[in-house]
């Protein structure tokens, strides 16, 4: 052994995000100059930088080095204890290498996040909202699921009523709004109302949205019956006045002059028993029916891309369609929660298939009206890419987070 290298504790403890310095020390036990280069490895060496990579130490010298661990606060960095592990290989003796290790324990950050996919629905008594519950923690996430409704005027169900959710992934829930009461007054009224993921012991997450409840009976409603009343009114007076006597002075003169212009017409009677020939009408009793219709085949498909991305970066989020399946998209929605500034392209491989002006887009949800649906054969690549210009003001992160959810059905290819 040309060297002997020690980290200065056993372990250290670091918050994705955060930055934690270790000292490395480096002994030369051999009695000649030797040059050692330091190289990190093992799961954390990504997340690892040395200053200075490499030292010159004279026979019997020591020398201390920093080794900087920053592992990033994403939800793919895992939580708990890993080895952080450096290799000292001195430049004459390449294979007598030396392994420096200790332990890292990287801590856990819980980012839970609702995002309403309908912020506001109309209707004068039930309605239905769709909201996704994302972890963008590196924790499991066991959220149940609370209506705040501080009028008492709603209720509503959701289904499910509790979500778990793993890193880096988000689940769709349904929350099923009805109206205490009918709006019988003229003119629609707001109800707020907000939505809460809740876990005992970590931060709750939650999201507003808006019921806009529609009177029960129709705007204008009495306009249009005086309306209707007034035109039944003048019909019946033209004709009570003006048709009805002009018929029935018609139907006199036709009588009349009917009776005038009689003629007798001699029988003529006709030998044998031969009866008129008669026709059979058509037997129409039996129902016409319509060719059946063939069900819709396949499974719907949802996939949300979700981008978060530094100022002045470019950020991809993709999805492949799997061999043997055929995608067909019917719903592209743009999300820019935070009113980032840049720009937001989705692309079928290499070609762009919409471009948004974030700074332009509608606030948090900005749909794709399509004529018919997209279609992506198996193989094919569907991106969602970000260039980000400025991050919103109500960023939590100083970064543009922004999404597309998209919507179809997934069938075979043949």
């Amino acid at each position: 052994m040309v060297a002997q290298a020690e980290f200065s504790t056993t372990d250290v403890t670091v918050q994705p995000g955060e930055t934690e310095t270790l000292t490395l020390t480096i002994v030369n036990l051999a009695n000649t100059t030797e040059t050692f280069t330091f190289v990190p490895s093992g799961l954390l060496s990504g997340w690892v930088h040395i200053e200075p990579p490499t030292v010159t130490l004279f026979g019997g010298s020591r020398e201390a080095i920093d080794v900087t661990l920053r592992p990033p606060r994403l939800a793919s960095t895992p939580a708990g204890p890993a080895p952080l592990t450096v290799r000292v290989i001195p430049q004459d003796d390449p294979d007598e290498v030396v392994i420096a290790e200790t332990t890292a324990i990287v801590g856990a950050f819980h980012d839970r996040r609702i995002h309403m996919l309908q912020p506001v629905v109309r209707s004068s008594r039930r309605a239905n909202f769709e909201f996704l519950v994302d972890n963008q923690g590196n924790s499991q996430a066991s959220c149940r699921l609370h209506l705040i409704d501080t009028s008492q005027r709603l209720d509503g169900d959701f289904d499910p009523p509790a979500v778990g959710v793993a890193p880096g992934e988000n689940s769709l829930v349904r929350l099923k709004m009805k109206a205490v009461r009918r709006q019988w007054r003229r003119g629609s009224r707001i109800l707020p109302f907000s939505i809460e993921a809740d876990q005992q012991g970590f931060p709750t997450a939650s999201a507003n949205a808006n019921f806009v409840q529609t009177p029960f009976f129709p705007e204008r409603l009495g306009r249009k019956v005086i309306a209707a009343v007034v035109v039944l009114g003048a019909l019946a007076g033209a004709w009570f006045g003006l048709l009805k006597p002009l018929t029935e002075r018609t139907a006199r003169d036709a009588v009349v002059d009917t009776a005038a212009t009689v003629v007798t017409v001699p029988v003529v009677t006709i030998p044998g028993d031969t009866a008129p020939p008669t026709t059979q009408a058509p037997d129409v009793s039996a129902p016409v029916t319509a060719p059946p219709v063939a069900a819709d085949e396949g499974e719907p498909f949802t996939k949300l891309f979700q981008v978060s991305v530094d100022v002045g970066q470019t950020q991809p989020d993709s999805y492949t369609v799997p061999d043997g399946k055929v995608l067909r998209i019917t719903t592209v929605v743009l999300q820019n929660a935070y009113r980032d500034e840049g720009l937001a392209t989705f692309l079928k491989n290499e070609t762009v298939i919409y471009s948004w002006n974030l700074g332009l887009s509608l606030y948090n949800v900005d749909p794709l009206p399509l004529s018919s649906p997209i279609v992506f054969e198996a193989g094919t690549i569907a991106q969602f890419q970000v260039t980000c210009d400025a991050s919103g003001l109500d960023s939590p992160n100083q970064l543009c987070n922004d999404g597309l959810l998209i919507n179809g059905v997934l069938v075979d290819a043949n």
